[in-house]
């Protein structure tokens, strides 16, 4: 994913402090939505515990104002309520590991984010040499003078190409039936300035 934002914004010539700030702005969107998320499983969690209890503790008062006899029923709702209290001890620690996650992870953020800002400003220099050595290179003189060279040996290739047809045409030989002719003359009816 994060490769993705960069050549996105590689692509779109946005300076690195430009591309940090966004990164840090839905990085900060991101997490309060997830605190808004955690807190609302929070309470959600918390009321149906709190319901349970609740409901456990008034069936064991109507349970003991009815009869004695319901003893069983009495040991049943104390294991409701210890298993409740279980829950709640679980769903705590679980927060508390959440919790330790959260606060590991925005110790690391600054980490993360320097790194991204640095291997941004890399890409970014790095493209930006190698634009200027491709400017460079193609206003240099050496590679003027190599064109300059290059044209002039192809015209004179072509020059002796054009001089060996005639001379084949010229000395009047079958060259259609002889292979080896036959292959050099169509050899020769290459264009050199294509290539």
């Amino acid at each position: 994913m994060y490769m993705v934002y960069l050549s996105i914004y590689l692509d779109e010539e946005k300076t690195p402090e430009q591309i940090m700030q966004e990164e840090q702005i839905k990085a900060k969107i991101e997490g309060l939505e997830n605190e808004v998320e955690e807190a609302k499983t929070a309470f959600e969690m918390k009321n149906l515990a709190l319901d349970r209890m609740q409901l456990s503790a008034a069936l064991k008062n109507n349970l003991e104002k009815i009869d004695t006899k319901t003893s069983l029923l009495m040991d049943d709702m104390k294991h409701v309520l210890e298993l409740n209290k279980l829950i709640m001890t679980s769903q705590q620690e679980s927060w508390d590991l959440e919790e330790k996650l959260l606060d590991i992870r925005k110790k690391r953020l600054p980490e993360l984010k320097q790194a991204s800002e640095s291997k941004l400003l890399e890409i970014q220099t790095e493209k930006n040499k190698q634009k200027d050595d491709l400017d460079n290179m193609e206003n240099s003189d050496k590679i003027k003078a190599i064109r300059q060279n290059l044209q002039r040996e192809i015209q004179i290739t072509t020059v002796i190409q054009n001089v060996f047809q005639n001379l084949l045409l010229g000395s009047k030989a079958n060259w259609a039936e002889n292979p080896a002719l036959k292959k050099t003359v169509l050899q020769l009816e290459k264009n050199l300035t294509m290539i």
